[in-house]
């Protein structure tokens, strides 16, 4: 990986600092950011609920709140269906409580994974007719289920599509209600999550019945939730929610969550993207990877004490087995890449029957990532074949599904995420499709990774002013990455590996002769495990941790490179 790094001019830093009255190291970091305007620069640093766009620039937001308010009017019962992904889950559980506030009669369906599959289907929509369900609202679904829409205007049902996944067809129907970002000419901004989309709504009907926006910003850590799980770009409207949210989460009225938060030892703590991405959010998707989602719904909606703690427990063993069924998945998986041979390698394309369907997504990344390159993970049962794609940038992996959907089932997604189902017979000529399409007309020249880095900066001198500053820039994620920092001349010692293939470790720097802790993700391959007195110039960045009630520096590496003797 090549490293980067441009210096600023040190009288354009200090003129900023002073027109933004912050502090040069700050405006380093924001000038590094393409900042150079005081408003963008307030806006960016004090993210607003206020800022939030309005929800009735989308073209047909006037006929759903039109919809919903009827039906509330008229006593009716409304069924929110969500997905089975933390997305979904919570853009379903929050519109279930911030309609509940408002005296609508609603009720939630999350599918199972292993039973139902993706999207609407006519056997849910004959559950909703017989519990008397009258309007379907979808949340991170439905935008590829045209006949189930028409199937329940048949029962005398109707239903207004929530989603934000790309469309297989080029034009939508007029009298289908859809919200959607990706589809909508004049709502500027185009990537919420599914619960996004799903504010976006409450806003609108909160809005028309002047009802108290208290009410429904109290249970913005949902949404939150949600919105970091599905990895969503962190600007404009996402950075306000994950912000806001992560406020909201430190005194939520969720029960549920702050069981799981004291579980985690999270309570109390200032929590990050990064501590719900890699602790909350699985906990949340296993349910659902093993065929238990609407227990993760549930979740968010319990009041009782035993029923919350056993929701957790559940959890927590569904957790365990998601991760050793990766960890086993992606054995085999990784073996059948090595016998075919990487030399060459321009895509990934492996099936097996005994792989688990709601796992394979999770595994496809991680192969996606360690070989850089587009990923199909296809599990096979009766005939049947469910793949999870995970692609790079370059290949658009749902644009090559639409080319080849004379031949799926279902399929759907977004660019460099999607999935199919699809007769196992028809695998031999998907395959060779994706092989043409990935290797004649959209594979990338592969380049050597660039690693920007916005300051070198010794890791003994940063105290909690430095963090103050970084944490201002925060919340972080795709689009908004974490500031960079280069120190030289360090040494890494006792040093423990963990995780599949031992590629991450933890350990301590030393600078100095002073110790400081470290943990380094998928950097495990780069020590050189014969010299104990090797030298490594480090990229980096701080993170506080609370342990105990105690407080640390603990040092994120990105990449290392040992010094030459």
């Amino acid at each position: 990986m090549h490293w980067e790094y441009k210096t600023v001019s040190e009288n354009l830093i200090e003129t900023k600092a002073s027109q933004w009255d912050v502090s040069e190291f700050l405006a380093t970091l924001l000038l590094k950011k393409g900042f150079l305007e005081k408003d963008d620069v307030h806006n960016f640093l004090n993210p607003s609920i206020d800022k939030l766009r309005n929800p009735f620039d989308f073209e047909v937001m006037d006929r759903v709140v039109e919809k919903i308010v009827s039906a509330k009017n008229n006593g009716e019962k409304l069924y929110i269906y969500g997905d089975y992904d933390v997305d979904g889950i919570t853009a379903a559980i929050f519109l279930v409580l911030a309609f509940r506030e408002i005296g609508i009669d609603i009720d939630y369906y999350i599918p199972n994974r292993m039973d139902e599959g993706y999207g609407l289907d006519k056997k849910t929509i004959d559950f909703i007719h017989q519990n008397l369900g009258k309007l379907i609202i979808t949340v991170d679904t439905g935008i590829n289920s045209r006949e189930d829409v028409e199937y329940a205007r048949t029962l005398g049902i109707d239903v207004i599509v929530t989603d934000h996944h790309k469309s297989v067809k080029d034009d939508e129907e007029d009298d289908v209600l859809f919200i959607n970002p990706k589809l909508s000419e004049r709502y500027q901004f185009k990537f919420l999550a599914g619960a996004g989309v799903a504010l976006k709504v409450a806003q609108a009907v909160y809005s028309h019945l002047n009802e108290d926006f208290s009410k429904l910003y109290q249970f913005l850590d949902v949404v939150m939730i949600g919105t970091v799980a599905d990895v969503v770009p962190m600007f404009d409207e996402n950075r306000i929610i994950i912000s806001k949210g992560l406020e909201t989460l430190k005194n939520t009225k969720i029960k549920g969550l702050v069981y799981l938060m004291k579980y985690l030892k999270l309570y109390n703590k200032d929590i990050s993207t990064t501590d719900i991405s890699y602790f909350v959010s699985p906990l949340i998707n296993s349910l659902g990877r093993l065929g238990n989602s609407k227990l993760g719904a549930d979740f968010f909606m319990k009041t009782d004490d035993f029923e919350i703690y056993n929701i957790i427990e559940e959890m927590k063993k569904s957790n365990k087995q998601r991760r050793e069924l990766e960890r086993v998945i992606f054995d085999e998986a990784n073996s059948m890449v090595q016998k075919k041979g990487t030399e060459n390698l321009k895509y990934i394309f492996v099936a097996s029957e005994k792989w688990h369907p709601g796992v394979i997504g999770v595994v496809a990344s991680r192969l996606s990532v360690k070989y850089d390159l587009p990923v199909a993970m296809i599990s096979l049962k009766d005939g049947v074949a469910k793949a999870s794609c995970r692609s790079i940038p370059g290949v658009n992996i749902f644009n090559i599904l639409k080319l080849v959907e004379n031949k799926l089932i279902r399929f759907g997604g977004h660019d460099l995420a999607a999935g199919f189902i699809a007769n196992q017979e028809e695998l031999p000529y998907i395959e060779s499709f994706f092989e043409k399409e990935i290797q004649v007309h959209e594979h990338p020249n592969k380049q050597t990774k660039t690693l920007e880095i916005d300051l070198e900066l010794p890791i003994e001198t940063i105290d909690k002013d430095i963090i103050q500053d970084i944490k201002k820039l925060g919340p972080f994620g795709l689009e908004n990455r974490h500031p960079y920092f280069l120190d030289k001349g360090v040494k890494i010692v006792d040093t423990k590996f963990f995780g599949i293939e031992n590629r991450h470790f933890n350990g301590f720097l030393i600078k100095n002769g002073k110790s400081f802790p470290l943990v380094a993700f998928d950097l495990s391959s780069k020590l050189l495990k014969s010299s104990k007195n090797a030298v490594y110039d480090i990229v980096y960045y701080p993170e506080k941790i609370i342990n105990r009630g105690e407080e640390f520096y603990q040092f994120r590496l990105k990449d290392l490179k040992a010094q030459k003797a």
